[in-house]
């Protein structure tokens, strides 16, 4: 509060044609989790960098609260090309800063932003956010609803476009499609059971375990299908599948056998959304990547006829949301169409982790036994 105070103070001094840009007469330098060989969580180091000089149309933004989606996982272990192509364009005295979604305090808004010191807000970065403090375009940025903490906001972005983009804009689902949801008790999971219940869409939720199965009663007591699955596809979750019907909208994270058996669940004119493989990521967990189960798992893979496609009517779609960034006119219609349908009520924040313990709040997160939003809080 005292430096936006400074800052306004400062503007209010300075000519009328003048703004101040820069805050690093106010702050020489920002903490960041970041590495500068990609491999291993291990390698995040907490180090200090300069702060980003803002455009016309950016906020500088104290950061309150970073949500952690399993992007930054394959980003730190080096799976994720965008996050290799920004390694290697970085100068050689600073590393990659991975985190794609944050939630803070407005301490300085451009001309053009329409923004101002003091704002809550929660946004969307191509990488970055692992920061007590950024600066983002105004594009990316959006208001803190009443009453949500910074943990609920950093929480609901990132898995909530997910969840909308394949559901709504990928999956076309609307009342009465039938929707299969895989890990339904994590973050994206949750979300689309969210949109599935605001548009009357019949829900199947595929969860790991009894526990997770809880949460998800708890959190949508709508759902009436529950399916607690093995390690691989077995009889008692094929005969699950069978009571539930054919598929319209497969949202489908776990990749390898799980993607085979939703495709083969769809109806004519169903869609499966591909937007992961957790399934088989998890031969990398463990701290260093094994690269031996990595190689099995991607010598796996599915693989999709397309004339089967042809001759059954089905289709899948593939995607990755960090490629929005890219399309600012598309990404504000998938943003307020996620607005519209998950604003309503703050999404669950599974369990929250210090700024200085940001590896260990990416291990569980790895772990696979974690359920919400894994929630990094900044002091």
């Amino acid at each position: 509060m005292r430096c936006c105070l400074v800052l306004a103070l400062a503007n209010a001094l300075l000519p009328p044609t003048t703004h101040v840009r820069s805050r690093h007469w106010l702050y020489a330098e920002r903490r960041v989790w970041q590495s500068r060989k990609l491999g291993s969580i291990d390698a995040l180091q907490l180090a200090t960098a300069p702060i980003d000089d803002a455009a016309a149309d950016a906020c500088t933004i104290a950061v309150r609260a970073i949500g952690l989606n399993y992007a930054d996982i394959f980003s730190v272990l080096g799976l994720y090309s965008a996050a290799n192509e920004v390694l290697a364009a970085a100068p050689t005295s600073s590393g990659f800063v991975p985190g794609l979604e944050f939630a803070g305090v407005v301490e300085d808004a451009g001309p053009e932003a329409p923004y101002k010191s003091g704002d809550r807000v929660f946004g969307f970065t191509r990488f970055g956010a692992y920061a007590d403090r950024l600066t983002q375009r105004a594009a990316f940025l959006r208001k803190i609803p009443d009453g949500w903490s910074f943990a609920e906001a950093a929480s609901v972005m990132v898995q909530g476009m997910t969840a909308y983009y394949g559901l709504v804009e990928l999956g076309n689902a609307k009342k009465g499609s039938r929707v299969l949801v895989e890990s339904a008790a994590g973050g994206v999971g949750l979300q689309t059971l969210e949109i599935c219940a605001k548009l009357g869409c019949r829900a199947a939720a595929v969860v790991g375990s009894d526990a997770k199965a809880d949460v998800v009663r708890a959190r949508h007591p709508e759902v009436k299908d529950i399916i607690v699955r093995e390690s691989t596809p077995d009889a008692a979750y094929r005969a699950a599948l069978d009571s539930f019907g054919l598929i319209d909208v497969v949202m489908e994270s776990l990749g390898g056998p799980w993607f085979d058996e939703g495709l083969s669940r769809l109806a004519p004119r169903g869609r499966l959304i591909h937007f992961g493989a957790t399934a088989a990521y998890g031969a990398a967990r463990g701290g260093l990547l094994k690269w031996p189960g990595l190689v099995a798992a991607y010598l796996r893979r599915p693989r999709v006829d397309p004339g089967e496609l042809t001759s059954t009517n089905r289709a899948v779609f593939g995607f990755n949301l960090i490629w929005l960034t890219g399309e600012e006119d598309y990404l504000a219609e998938v943003l307020d169409g996620m607005a519209g349908v998950l604003l309503d009520r703050p999404p669950l924040v599974g369990r929250t982790f210090a700024f200085d313990a940001l590896p260990d709040a990416l291990r569980h997160l790895q772990s696979g036994s974690s359920t919400g939003k894994v929630v990094v809080v900044v002091e």
